[in-house]
């Protein structure tokens, strides 16, 4: 499951603006490396060749943003940070919330009715759908796209046959999903960086 956070500020280049940022990116790389596990033992590939692959990618796109991160170690948000970030946390919260409980009741009642081969799907759909929220929430198109994506693939990999095939497509269409978000952020940031020494 995945939470995003990303506070709202007036200031792109505010440290709370880039801890937002960065967070966000750490959230999505995480989850999108476990969907991607997922993808692999799921599908039935999960060879040693393709668990290196999927280890290097999975370092590769948690190390930025932690680097990131604790770059800004110590540096304080400013009361209009504040003052935004409260404006929305409640609401936020709720989302996430509200995410949880779906995905942990719906898994729960489709491996009671035995339904288990629709579980990957019906998360990635609701995680999907709790995107929309936060891309309002935050003023962020992309989450919109990502929301989007985990959605209609989620809903379009139950065009195949239940097995392998269709457990390594869910899958693989959310992590790659939340994988393509994170790198956009981590882009946006090292643009932003870019234009800051410069």
């Amino acid at each position: 499951m995945a939470t995003t956070v990303t506070p709202l500020v007036s200031s792109p280049l505010s440290p709370a603006w880039v801890k937002g940022r960065m967070r966000a990116a750490l959230i999505c790389a995480t989850f999108g490396a476990v969907w991607m596990f997922e993808a692999l033992f799921f599908g039935g590939i999960a060879t040693p060749v393709w668990l290196t692959i999927m280890g290097l990618l999975t370092v590769g796109s948690i190390a930025w943003p932690v680097i990131r991160l604790r770059s800004f170690r110590g540096a304080t948000y400013s009361a209009a940070d504040r003052e935004l970030w409260a404006a929305v946390k409640v609401p936020y919260w709720v989302n996430a919330a509200i995410e949880w409980v779906l995905c942990f009741g719906v898994a729960f009642w489709l491996a009671r009715a035995h339904r288990y081969s629709l579980i990957p799907e019906c998360l990635g759909a609701i995680i999907g759908l709790h995107f929309l929220p936060l891309a309002r929430m935050f003023k962020s198109p992309l989450y919109y796209a990502t929301g989007a994506a985990m959605v209609l693939g989620s809903l379009a990999s139950l065009a195949m046959h239940a097995g392998p095939m269709r457990n390594l497509a869910a899958c693989s269409v959310d992590g790659l999903s939340l994988w393509a978000t994170s790198t956009v952020i981590l882009a946006q940031d090292w643009l932003s960086k870019t234009e800051e020494e410069n």
